[in-house]
Parts: C-alpha cells; structure tokens; sequence
C-alpha cells in the first residue's frame, strides 16, 4: 500500500500532462532515427522507400492503377514489381480484400516515401480527432497521441490508426444516437474483419437495429465498387490468396512471439495446433458472452464501448502487437466514466502496468519466449467488469433507498 501511495504522489497531474506533451515528439524522433538507421532503401525500380509493411499498400495500388489489379494477389507477379526490394527485406504479400485496395488506391499516385508520409499523417489525425469526441476535449486527441502503441504502428508502417479511427468513431456515433453514421464506419471497417467479430452481436443485443442494417448494406455496396472497379474476378483472386494467409499462422511464417492472441500464447507454451486453437475458441466465446451480457444491459455507455473493443482485441487468433493502439479505445472510454468517481488506489497502477507491457511485450516474448502479449487486453477487461459490477452495485442500492420496503406498514396501518 505504501508502494501505491508513493505512485500516486509521482503520477501527479501535472507531470501526467508533461508525458502527454513530450511523448507524441519523442515518438517522431524515435521513428525518424530508426528509419535512418534501418529504413531508408533506394529501390532501383521505385526510388526511395521507408522499410516498412506499408510498402506492400503503395505497391498494390501502384500495380492496380497500372491496369494489373489481379496481379495484386498473384505473389509470384506481385513479388516481380519490387525484387530488389522483397530480397532485401522479405516477401509482404497482399491480403487485404478488394474494399481495402480501392482505398488505398490514391495513394499509389504519389511516390512511395510521400505515399507514406502522407497515409501516416491523415490516419493519425483521423485517430486524434476521434480521440477528442470520445474524451469531449483536444485532451483525448493528446491522449491517443501519446499512448505507447502509436511508435509500434509507425515503426511497421500498419493501418492500425484508421482501423481503430472507424471503430472509435462508430462507437462515438453511437454514443450520440447517429446510428447511420455508426453503421456506415463499421461497414468500412469490414476490410480487416478479425477486429469486427463480435460487432453484429453487440449491435442485435444493444437492439441497434438501423446501425447494423446500415452496416449490413455499406459492406455490400463496398463489396461491389472493386468488383465494377477491378471486375468481378477480383473477389476471386482475393479468395484464393486467402488461403495463402492462412498458411502465415499454420506454418509459422510469423513468429507467434509477434501475436498478442491467446491461441500464439499457448503455441509459444508448446501446446498443440489443435488444443491452442481450441483454447482461443474457448476465449472468443467467452468475451462474445460477456460482452453481449454488458451490451443487453443498460450499462453506461462508455463501459459497452470498453468492454467490445478490449474483448475484440482477444477474440481473434490473428492479432499481431501493432493491433495495440486499439486498446487506446477502451482506455479512453474507461477514464472517461471514471473521471468522476473515487478509483481504487491500484487502478493507476493497473494502467501503467497495462502501457509498459504494451511498450515491452513483444521484446520479453522474443528473448524470454513468455508470452505476455495478452495482459494489456485482459487488464483493460478486468477493470471494465470491475467498474460494470461497481456501477451495478451503485444502482441496486441506490433502487434500495427510493423504493419503500415491502415489509413497512402501509399507511393507516
């Protein structure tokens, strides 16, 4: 307990809000010294280019806007367009679906290096802005900022900032009872679909019924532009580079010390394929239950928001450490609803602890092979039930005291 005191007396909010104000710059400068250090590359065929996955994204739609979009999910051809490149750095295929290429499409008009600079600076304020609407403040722009997964999305060169942005912001939508505008965001998020799993569900049992009919019609209207873009053959090639992807797991051909899933975790344990998968399996169900549990109450909105997001992140099998900044989502939404009420003397601590394993779980699971990549999601479940028990305790007291007991006398008893 002295330990705590003593934590709570360093965190003050003064020194909070110099981390906030120097962690987005020192971030930039960390970024910027690894790719001098390690990412700059003159490609014969393409100029410079920043080491990063984010070069298979350019590269696609550079090959798409050449006329050749099915070579995009040919590897053999798609691997010709950049050799120099892909030897140098190793194969990033594409395999994202055809929605997701023709958003980047654009981006393929600029030069990689621009192409780059510009996707990363538009993401990131999208990201920031939508951290201001969920904390009603510039704070929660900062905030989002600041958090620790943001270098990691900017050292891998991910789409991580606009996948967490549409879900964020439908989750902000929803909040202020915009549920077309919701459902429009979670169509477009349809691209990388691990992180949605449990969406449909908690919209059904939330009984937003014209947000998921939104989403519903969004995702098929996306699904037909690449078709009429690209022809509809596309969705063909798309599939069948599908099951490419699956084989990235199965083989191993990402280590698994670079997954936050359980399933990683317990491939890492020396579990088998089949039992570890069956184990994730286990965990999804258990997050759908719960958080279709939360989500039928009429919980605060912020700890529905928390607990979707933070299960989401546990549910998939195919979540790699860049899907962290994901996790600023239900942070946000549970200081939020905390803003006002008395915390526990641990909660900061809970944080705190939650940030450094997203900072360090990816380097103690390589050179220690202990996987912690899971701990940063299931702390941020704990504190979201802890805080949906505390506020159902709250209200079943508070129904206690404004309802007359049963056994007082009535009046002129």
């Amino acid at each position: 307990m002295d330990t705590l005191r003593h934590l709570e007396k360093i965190l003050t909010a003064d020194r909070i809000q110099v981390f906030l104000h120097l962690a987005p710059p020192i971030y930039l400068i960390g970024v910027l010294f690894f790719y001098v250090d390690r990412g700059l590359i003159q490609d014969p065929d393409h100029g410079l280019v920043l080491l990063a996955d984010y070069f298979c994204y350019w590269l696609a739609s550079a090959v798409a806007l050449s006329g050749s979009p099915l070579d995009v999910y040919n590897n053999d051809v798609f691997f010709s367009f950049a050799p120099a490149f892909f030897e140098a750095e190793g194969f990033l295929p594409f395999m994202y679906p055809p929605t997701y290429l023709l958003a980047v499409l654009p981006f393929g008009l600029f030069s990689a290096w621009v192409s780059h600079i510009l996707f990363f600076v538009l993401s990131l304020a999208l990201l920031a802005y939508v951290g201001r609407l969920i904390w009603g403040s510039w704070t929660g722009a900062l905030i989002v900022c600041a958090f620790p997964a943001v270098i990691g999305v900017l050292i891998h060169g991910q789409n991580s900032f606009l996948t967490t942005a549409l879900l964020g912001g439908a989750l902000v939508a929803l909040r202020a009872e915009k549920p077309v505008l919701a459902g429009l965001l979670i169509g477009c998020l349809t691209f990388k679909p691990q992180i949605g799993f449990l969406i449909p569900f908690v919209l059904l049992a939330g009984r937003y019924w014209a947000t998921f009919g939104t989403a519903v019609i969004t995702t098929l209207v996306l699904a037909a532009l690449p078709a009429a873009a690209f022809g509809p053959e596309i969705w063909s090639a798309f599939l069948e580079q599908s099951k490419f992807a699956a084989t990235l797991m199965n083989d191993e051909l990402v280590e698994y010390w670079k997954y936050l899933s359980p399933f990683a975790a317990f491939r890492m344990l020396g579990v088998p394929h089949g039992i570890a998968m069956a184990a994730q399996v286990l965990v999804g169900c258990a997050c759908l239950v719960w958080t279709v549990r939360i989500w039928w109450s009429d919980a605060p909105f912020d700890l529905k928001a928390a607990a979707l997001v933070s299960a989401s992140v546990l549910t998939s099998p195919y979540m790699l450490t860049y899907e962290y900044v994901l996790l600023a989502v239900p942070m946000l939404f549970l200081w939020r609803f905390a803003a006002d009420k008395e915390l526990l003397a641990y909660d900061t601590l809970l944080y705190m602890l939650a940030m450094a394993f997203i900072l360090s779980a990816r380097a103690i699971a390589d050179h220690t092979g202990i996987p912690v990549g899971a701990l940063p999601a299931l702390i941020l479940l704990a504190q979201t039930h802890r805080y949906w028990r505390q506020w159902r305790q709250d209200n079943a007291e508070e129904r206690l005291a404004v309802t007359p007991s049963a056994a007082s006398p009535a009046p002129g008893g």
